[in-house]
């Protein structure tokens, strides 16, 4: 009875009082929930498809391409930042050349790329190898598996193909380099090594 009392000398401050405490009450749970929401995104974005073609040029040359998508299934739009791309053979025979790199791609943010909420994009890529150095390197790999018991051609050699894309959600305007822990939050990061699959 005090309390009502108290309530009533009181009523402007009371009322003040309740609608901040309802404001604030509505703005943690909004956060919360878009907090969630950014979250659930982040596990729900991924890569999809890929897909590699190597085929032999009637000139002798080597035309590699991929493509892989990526898939975004939630309400926001998502920024490409950066994507790339490297295909290469791992030569393990070789002491001065582990790696064989076939082709290499980079699109940064100046592409203004945008994927959609419920939507998916595939990146596609193309690397021709024409350099006599280069497919000399290949053939020399192809001859050493053949040694080892692997019977390749150049469309069936184990390629291993790197992407990654970097995007960012849309609806989340701040300052990148002063808000640098918004970034962290708001950044999708995903990878695909061929050799390991989608992470």
């Amino acid at each position: 009875m005090a309390f009502l009392k108290r309530v009533k000398k009181h009523w402007f401050s009371s009322v003040l009082y309740l609608a901040f405490s309802l404001f604030f009450l509505g703005a943690c749970f909004f956060s919360a929930n878009t907090y969630s929401a950014v979250v659930q995104a982040q596990r729900d974005i991924t890569l999809e498809n890929p897909v590699l073609d190597a085929e032999e040029l009637v000139n002798g040359s080597l035309r590699l391409t991929f493509s892989i998508e990526v898939s975004n299934p939630t309400r926001f739009a998502l920024h490409l930042y950066t994507s790339s791309w490297t295909v290469r053979i791992v030569n393990s025979s070789s002491q001065t050349e582990g790696t064989i790199t076939l082709g290499t791609m980079y699109m940064g943010p100046t592409s203004f790329l945008n994927v959609s909420g419920h939507e998916a994009y595939t990146f596609e890529f193309e690397s021709i190898v024409y350099e006599p150095s280069t497919l000399s390197n290949i053939k020399g790999f192809i001859n050493y598996s053949a040694s080892e018991g692997d019977d390749y051609t150049l469309e069936t050699i184990p390629y291993e193909n790197e992407f990654r894309f970097i995007g960012m959600i849309g609806e989340f305007q701040h300052e990148y380099l002063r808000e640098s822990y918004l970034s962290d939050l708001v950044t999708i990061d995903l990878r695909y090594t061929s050799s390991e699959g989608t992470q």
